[in-house]
C-alpha cells in the first residue's frame, strides 16, 4: 500500500503548542515556554547581596591600596560574609562585625604581638592611641587606615592613613594617631598594618607583615 504524506502544515500557536520550521529540525511543534518569575524571597536575597557587595567593595578597594599585594583569593568572600551574617541575624549593617578580622589567616597579627586601639579621650574621638605588646624584640612600622562612610555604609566620606614606628628593642609602648574630624553620623572602620623593619626599612617579606581590622574602644 502506498504511504500518504501530509501536505498540511500548521503555523502559529494552538493552545500550548507553537509550530515552527527550522533548518536544524525541520517542521515541528514546540511547547510554549513558560516565564520564570522570581519569588519575593529571591528578589529580596538578590537585593541584599547587591548591597553587601557595594559595602564590601569600599573596604576591599581601600585595604588593597593600603596593603598592596597582600590579599588572597578568600579575602573578598570573607568581607561579604560579615554583612550577610548580619542580615541573617536581622542586624543593622555595621562595622563592629569586622573587629579582629585578619586580612590573611595565614599571617595573623598574633604572631607579632597584641594591639589595642583606644580613643584618646571622649572629647576628641578622632585622636587614637595604639597600644602594642610585641612578641619579638624588633622594630615595626605600624600604619592605621581609617575608612569612613555615611550611615548607610554605601557612600565613602574619607579614607585616611597615618603611620608610626616602634623603637628598636622595646617590648611594649604606644603611638598616638590624630585623624581629621568627621561628621557626627559617620561610620568608621580601622585597619592596622604591622610591618617588620630591618635597618629602618620594611623587609618586604610576607611573613613580616600582618593586617587586621580593629575596633576603637
Amino acid at each position: 500500500m502506498a504511504k500518504a504524506r501530509s501536505v498540511i502544515k500548521l503555523s502559529g500557536t494552538i493552545g500550548d503548542i507553537t509550530f515552527v520550521d527550522s533548518q536544524a529540525y525541520g517542521f515541528h511543534g514546540r511547547k510554549k515556554r513558560t516565564v520564570w518569575e522570581k519569588s519575593d524571597g529571591m528578589v529580596a536575597s538578590s537585593t541584599n547581596q547587591a548591597q553587601a557587595n557595594l559595602m564590601a567593595k569600599i573596604i576591599f578597594d581601600a585595604v588593597n591600596e593600603f596593603a598592596p599585594g597582600f590579599k588572597n583569593g578568600k579575602f573578598w568572600s570573607r568581607l561579604v560574609s560579615v554583612f550577610r551574617q548580619q542580615k541573617k541575624a536581622n542586624e543593622v549593617y555595621n562595622y563592629a562585625g569586622f573587629d579582629g578580622m585578619e586580612m590573611r589567616l595565614d599571617y595573623p597579627i598574633s604572631k607579632k604581638g597584641r594591639f589595642t586601639l583606644n580613643h584618646k579621650n571622649e572629647n576628641a574621638k578622632h585622636t587614637l592611641t595604639l597600644n602594642y605588646y610585641l612578641n619579638i624584640i624588633s622594630s615595626y612600622k605600624l600604619s592605621i587606615l581609617r575608612i569612613a562612610t555615611d550611615e548607610t555604609l554605601l557612600v565613602p566620606i574619607a579614607i585616611e592613613k597615618l603611620e608610626g614606628e616602634t623603637k628598636e628593642g622595646e617590648k611594649n609602648g604606644s603611638l598616638d594617631f590624630q585623624f581629621p574630624p568627621l561628621p557626627e553620623n559617620a561610620q568608621v572602620l580601622y585597619v592596622l598594618q604591622c610591618e617588620q623593619l630591618k635597618n629602618g626599612k620594611t623587609t618586604g617579606l610576607m611573613n613580616g607583615k600582618s593586617v587586621v581590622f580593629l575596633k576603637a574602644n
